[in-house]
This record gives C-alpha cells, sequence and structure tokens, in this order.
C-alpha cells in the first residue's frame, strides 16, 4: 500500500515531511540583510555556511551558484531579507543518513516588513531563564535546531526586543537572535563560544577589524553582573547591525547611541564586500 500523509487533516503530499531538515532539524539556514539589490555580507555568509556544511557533514553548495540564485531573487529590491536553507536532503524514518540523497536548498527573499533593520533606536532587553545547553560539536555553526530560542522568544515580555541568553554555568553568550558586546571604561568585551552561541557575521567582522575600535576588545568569558556595570550594550546581527540597548530589564544604560568606531562597522554591515568605508 503506497504511503499517504493529512496535513491539517485533509490529504496532502507528503513529500516534504521526508526532507531530514523538517524530521530532524538536519541543515543549515542564513539570514542576510539585502540593500540596493545585493546581499550584505556576501562572502561571510558563505563562508559560515561552508564552514557548517563541512562540520556537519553536509555536501556544499557551489558558492558561485548561490550567488546566482540569490542575485536573481535580491534584483530590484532596496530593502528585503533572503534566507538560505541547506539540508542534507530526504530520507525514510531512522537517523541515518541517505548517502544517495540529493542535498536540498532553498532560497526565499522577502521585503522587509519590520523597521528597517539598523535604526538608531535603541532596543529593550531582559534576561532570559532559558539555558543554552552545551555542544562543541555545533557551537558556533548557524544549524537548523533552534529550539532554544525558540523557547526565549517565549519568555519576552511585551515591549521587549532581545533577551540574554546563558549557558549551564549561567555566563552571557548571546541573544536571542544576536551576538552581545559590551562597552566598558577601556576596553570592548565579547564572549566565547566554545560549547554555545552563534558565530555571527557581524560578531566576526568587528573581531575582523578590531583595529578600527577605539578600545582593546576581549573575547572572554563574564558574568550575568557584568552586563550591568557596563557603560554600553549592542546587540550585533546581520539584520540589526551593531544596535545599542537602551535597558536591560529596569537597568538603564548610560551609553545609548552608537560611539563613531562601532558607527564604521556597523555601516559596512550593510554593504555586500562588509569593507568599512576607512579601511579603503
Amino acid at each position: 500500500m503506497p504511503a499517504r500523509a493529512l496535513l491539517n487533516g485533509e490529504p496532502a503530499e507528503g513529500q516534504a515531511l521526508l526532507d531530514r531538515s523538517c524530521q530532524y532539524g538536519d541543515g543549515l539556514f542564513e539570514t542576510i540583510a539585502v540593500r540596493s539589490g545585493r546581499p550584505c555580507l556576501w562572502s561571510r555568509h558563505v563562508d559560515r555556511l561552508l564552514s557548517g556544511c563541512d562540520r556537519l557533514g553536509i555536501a556544499a553548495p557551489d558558492p558561485d551558484l548561490l550567488l546566482a540564485e540569490a542575485g536573481e531573487l535580491v534584483a530590484g529590491r532596496q530593502t528585503a531579507v533572503l534566507k538560505i536553507v541547506i539540508s542534507s536532503g530526504p530520507s525514510q524514518r531512522g537517523y541515518a543518513r541517505d548517502p544517495n540523497a540529493r542535498v536540498t536548498r532553498w532560497l526565499r527573499c522577502d521585503d522587509q516588513a519590520e523597521r528597517p533593520a539598523g535604526t538608531d533606536e535603541p532596543l529593550l532587553a531582559q534576561e532570559c531563564r532559558t539555558r543554552l545547553g552545551s555542544q562543541p560539536l555545533l557551537a558556533g555553526i548557524k544549524h537548523l535546531n533552534r529550539l532554544e530560542q525558540v523557547l526565549a522568544s517565549r519568555e519576552l515580555q511585551t515591549g521587549r526586543q532581545e533577551g540574554i541568553l546563558c549557558n549551564q554555568q549561567g555566563r552571557p553568550v548571546e541573544g536571542i537572535a544576536c551576538n552581545i558586546l559590551l562597552r566598558f571604561d577601556d576596553h570592548y568585551l565579547t564572549p566565547p563560544l566554545r560549547d554555545a552561541g552563534v558565530a555571527g557575521t557581524v560578531r566576526q567582522l568587528v573581531i575582523d577589524k578590531q583595529e578600527l575600535l577605539d578600545l582593546p576588545l576581549r573575547i572572554q568569558d563574564t558574568q550575568m553582573d557584568a552586563l550591568y556595570r557596563a557603560e554600553g550594550l549592542f546587540m550585533m546581527s546581520s539584520l540589526r547591525g551593531i544596535q545599542p540597548v537602551a535597558k536591560l530589564g529596569e537597568h538603564a544604560y548610560p551609553l545609548t547611541r552608537r560611539p563613531d568606531d562601532l558607527g564604521v562597522l556597523h555601516d559596512a554591515c550593510f554593504t555586500f564586500g562588509g569593507e568599512p568605508a576607512c579601511a579603503d
């Protein structure tokens, strides 16, 4: 007897259910800002995607093919969001992959409905009770398993746009959909991503171009109380760039604007090549 499927109680084509992205979250994704018909930070997104494919043992897509397909979707769009999803492909029941399965590749581009990314309006954030699990094999890559972020998003109070996620030891690692950057009197700090977290493209841009910062950058563990002692807290993501936080819970930050050094890097986030203007 052939396989049958129901979707919300109605007969449906069940082929999509066989894809391992649907069954197990066995894949990767990239969310990319689009400005003036071009995908921003393109090489950084592709490099992370290819690295994730290598770590998960998924055949990597051809970067030239990805760029051609992306170009077709983003052409003519001024402010949009491009999403790329790579799956290890279809398989029947069981966790083992089908060695003959063809990798699945999706690209989708939508005009950005929400307020333009990178606005200077400071965010309101809160601590989240949800803790990130420890898994060094997955730390850094943007895999499709995002239930921790889904649970943390449910915690957000009305009016709060972001939340701080800690590891099992209670040390802050990242935001729900961003990396975090702290500014103190004499240095910047962003937490390491040894056991959890996503190595964001903007975070990596800041690390690679840290010579443009007014203060030294430290990549080191910290405690939650350090977030309340910092002069400023910034959220870094491909859609937001580098955005200041006005409040964490009821704590108000003295610095709620983007300093000039971060402004240069922020502007670079919304270009195809991701090169700061002053670095030409």
